[in-house]
């Protein structure tokens, strides 16, 4: 996954770098799509005002529809990602793909954005600020800072009473907590963090991975090409692809035990992180499906 993050920025910096309105004055031409998660596929497809491009393999019952523009178009899209907890408005939309299974559903379930960031010349700390402006967006419309079971509910203000460069107490998480949404790192912390960036939040039955990659790691006082994707992905979708092919048909009737294992795994961790003096998230209100009867 992370060699097809790496050839992405390889052809984005091959373009004619990022193109934003404050570098360029063009005229708006602006298409605005609605997407409704959990809705059908067919609805989208007939109401979008751009016309998707398809991809699809019979065998396997997947389609991926698409639709792409040139960063430098005038006519970027605009999307309204909505459903029945939050609104988000997204702009300066580059590309926009959604995925098809018929295996999972015939409704929204995957979705993939790519933003126009700034341009090449841009600093980190100009780049840095146009990022947490947009984790800051979806928190606005109504997302929430997102623990994966297994991982221990560490805020971010945290960080600084423990190690945590190699683990956290003992687990790699999903969402680290140098990248809690609710904190935003110093320059220093950013520029020290590597070429991958994530965030990830939730809201209703959705989640939304912020996925950003820098093109180097280069020097503190260099400027820096950034790829800025977010992917929504349905908690049923989620869950279901984290077991084995074969399991996935009765992926329903394993979840509870296999959340309880993750749970224990959080519980075991946190159990370390009180020890060492670490404060716990006890506020965070996980998604409904993941909550233990």
């Amino acid at each position: 996954m992370k060699t097809l993050w790496l050839l992405s920025l390889v052809l984005l910096v091959g373009c004619d770098g990022f193109t934003n309105e404050g570098t360029y004055k063009i005229k708006k031409e602006t298409k605005s799509i609605n997407i409704q998660l959990g809705s059908p596929i067919e609805d989208l497809l007939k109401q979008s005002p751009v016309k998707f491009s398809s991809d699809c393999l019979a065998a396997a019952n997947i389609c991926w529809y698409e639709i792409n523009k040139s960063r430098d178009d005038r006519d970027l899209l605009s999307l309204n990602i909505t459903q029945p907890e939050s609104a988000l408005e997204l702009n300066q939309v580059v590309s926009l793909g959604v995925v098809a299974d018929d295996a999972v559903s015939k409704n929204i379930e995957e979705v993939e954005v790519t933003l126009r960031g700034l341009p090449d010349n841009s600093t980190h700390e100009e780049n840095r600020t146009l990022i947490y402006g947009l984790v800051d967006k979806l928190k606005a419309a109504g997302w929430h800072k997102y623990y994966f079971p297994s991982d221990p509910r560490i805020p971010g203000s945290e960080l600084d009473k423990f190690d945590w460069k190699k683990s956290v107490f003992g687990r790699s998480p999903l969402g680290h907590p140098l990248f809690d949404p609710d904190r935003k790192m110093s320059l220093e912390q950013w520029a020290a963090s590597g070429m991958f960036y994530d965030w990830y939040l939730y809201s209703g039955d959705y989640l939304a991975h912020i996925k950003v990659l820098r093109n180097s790691a280069v020097a503190l006082t260099e400027t820096g090409s950034y790829l800025i994707k977010i992917e929504f992905t349905s908690l049923n979708t989620f869950w279901q692809n984290s077991f084995e092919e074969e399991e996935r048909p009765n992926w329903r009737k394993l979840f509870p035990e296999h959340l309880k294992a993750l749970l224990l795994l959080r519980s075991e961790a946190e159990s370390k992180a009180r020890t060492a003096g670490v404060e716990i998230d006890q506020s965070y209100q996980a998604p409904a499906m993941e909550l233990v009867n």
